[in-house]
């Protein structure tokens, strides 16, 4: 299986973005939440780090922490909270996303040993096909995060079709795909998206894992799901002091 370091750590010397695509039905949303699942108990991400979901299509998450409503709900949250989930208005979903960067930007800076995993589900309502298009908080993540240990998760059902978002990729990866989406993939990358789909239909639910810097594609078995999945289990942490501050 694709650990869930390699999907979710921080890795300081690659890229922080990391993107997901596969049109629904394909298994996406139920691999990211498990993964999700097993990446907040793991003992290989940090005891200060913090995993946000900003979903706003408002369904797969449930089941990993109770929705907020707000940003400013999850992150009054999140000092005890390992994961949160919020579920933005679509009215205030770009303001509200532009707020938990900059938290996640200021605790960064502010507290020793703190990483983040901010994962944007249907991110094409944020992200245009231009490079202007594109809100200046995201370009900030994506330029400035990982020397943060900052990562961020781009999840969406067509392949996005901005170039910029490429070039500060570390990793795609790829469930079944739109036809339009497998010629984007063999003009931009080189890949044989036919060949894959083909591949990927064999197994329901299986996924290719496509590396930007060595263009190594792997394929994954679908994850194996858990018997009595439980939410994420709150954890104290030293964010409590700056939350008072700066909260």
């Amino acid at each position: 299986m694709l650990s869930p370091e390699v999907m979710f750590g921080a890795d300081k010397e690659k890229p922080c973005v990391r993107q997901v695509f596969g049109i629904s039905g394909t298994g996406k949303s139920v691999f990211l939440r498990e993964t999700l699942r097993s990446a907040a108990r793991s003992p290989k991400f940090g005891e200060l780090h913090r995993f946000v979901v900003f979903d706003i299509k408002h369904d797969g998450y449930e089941s990993l922490a109770p929705p907020s409503k707000s940003a400013t709900e999850a992150l009054r949250r999140v000092d005890k909270d390992r994961l949160v989930v919020i579920h933005p208005q679509m009215e205030t979903a770009d303001q509200e996303l532009d707020q938990v960067i900059e938290w996640l930007f200021d605790t960064a800076q502010s507290v020793d040993d703190f990483s983040a995993t901010l994962i944007i589900e249907e991110s094409s309502t944020f992200i245009g096909a231009s490079m202007g298009s594109i809100p200046a908080s995201v370009k900030r993540f994506a330029t400035q995060g990982r020397s943060l240990g900052l990562s961020l998760i781009l999840v969406n059902q067509r392949a996005l079709s901005n170039k910029w978002t490429d070039t500060q990729s570390a990793s795609i990866t790829c469930f079944r795909l739109a036809h339009p989406d497998r010629d984007l993939l063999r003009k931009r990358w080189g890949i044989d998206a036919d060949s894959m789909d083909l591949r990927l239909k064999e197994r329901k639910f299986s996924f290719g894992h496509l590396d930007l810097e060595s263009l190594d594609l792997s394929y994954f078995a679908p994850i194996e799901l858990p018997k009595n999945p439980r939410p994420v289990v709150e954890r104290k942490s030293r964010l409590t002091r700056f939350i008072e501050a700066f909260g």
